[in-house]
């Protein structure tokens, strides 16, 4: 990002949240030193001191506390604030992201070449969130080729219009406008980062950037999926953000009946796919009575057994 006239200090921030996996923390942070655009300030914000590395953080690297995604990104976006005032972009990776090296810099450039433009994302090479987990050696491959291909080549500056951000990594602007993560949506913050890009494009248009490269490892955390607590946000979290003006009805029509058929059909199967598939068809219908009595409440979530 070009230096404005007088212009000190950081120009953007990157804010990692992250609970119970002290490694990914630990590793995430080691790779943003190796970003060739430096102009940043690291912030971390765990929900306790168990969730950081057993060496502890990096001088410079600022540490928040919170607990649930929403709540963690704001906590460390704030605290990041704070030690960098002047920065005008905010990145967020998850922890379990691998960034490419020129990620930042590609970032602030595009965002310097298009002032309409207000969030971006970059390029998923490789994404273990849809199938298997990438591993690091596989996921440092990717990145090293794509970035030779860039230094051989030159940049591409080949992007697309997008009309959401991907929660594992994008960067937003923090000017003209005051849009934080929705603190009501908890545990998993089923659409935040949806939710988030909806009223973003209140103020600006959303992009994918080629030259702004990374793995999404997508690492398991070990313990069991809370079929029933995801059930629930699967229909209460986009009903309640339409209720809050930030998804259309097309919106929230388009993220609850396709999960609530694909989970109606798959209850009927037997076995184990079939048992967690009626807890989580159990949660939609548990969020659908609470809707129908306008009861707008993603925090129930909470008072589910898990």
């Amino acid at each position: 990002m070009t230096a404005l006239p007088g212009e000190r200090g950081p120009v953007a921030v990157v804010v990692l949240a992250s609970a119970g996996r002290p490694e990914l923390v630990g590793t995430a942070v080691r790779d943003l030193a190796g970003q060739r655009d430096q102009r940043f300030v690291v912030a971390v914000c765990v929900p306790d001191a168990a969730s950081l590395p057993a060496g502890g953080l990096p001088d410079g690297v600022v540490l928040a506390h919170a607990r649930g995604l929403p709540a963690q990104r704001n906590a460390g976006l704030a605290a990041a604030l704070a030690a960098a005032p002047g920065a005008r972009t905010a990145f967020f990776f998850d922890d379990d992201s691998v960034v490419g090296a020129g990620y930042v810099g590609a970032a602030l450039a595009f965002l310097d070449a298009h002032p309409g433009v207000v969030g971006v994302t970059g390029r998923v090479l490789l994404d273990g969130a849809s199938g298997e987990e990438v591993g690091r050696d596989a996921a440092e491959a990717a990145l090293d080729a794509h970035q030779a291909a860039l230094d051989a080549a030159g940049p591409t500056g080949a992007w697309n219009p997008i009309s959401g951000l991907y929660g594992c990594n994008f960067a937003i602007r923090l000017d003209g406008h005051a849009e934080r993560f929705d603190e009501r949506l908890p545990l998993y913050a089923w659409m935040e980062d949806r939710d988030l890009s909806e009223r973003l494009k209140r103020h600006g248009a959303l992009a994918q950037v080629a030259d702004c490269a990374v793995v999404h490892r997508g690492v398991r955390s070990g313990g069991r999926t809370a079929h029933l607590r995801l059930g629930y946000s699967q229909v209460m979290n986009p009903v309640y953000l339409h209720h809050a003006g930030s998804f259309a009805v097309s919106m929230t029509l388009l993220q609850v009946v396709p999960r609530v058929a694909k989970n109606a059909a798959l209850s009927l199967v037997r076995g184990p796919q079939g048992a967690s598939r009626r807890r989580r068809l159990r949660g939609n219908l548990l969020a659908a009575a609470d809707a129908a009595r306008r009861r707008y409440t993603p925090e129930r979530v909470l008072d589910l057994p898990p």
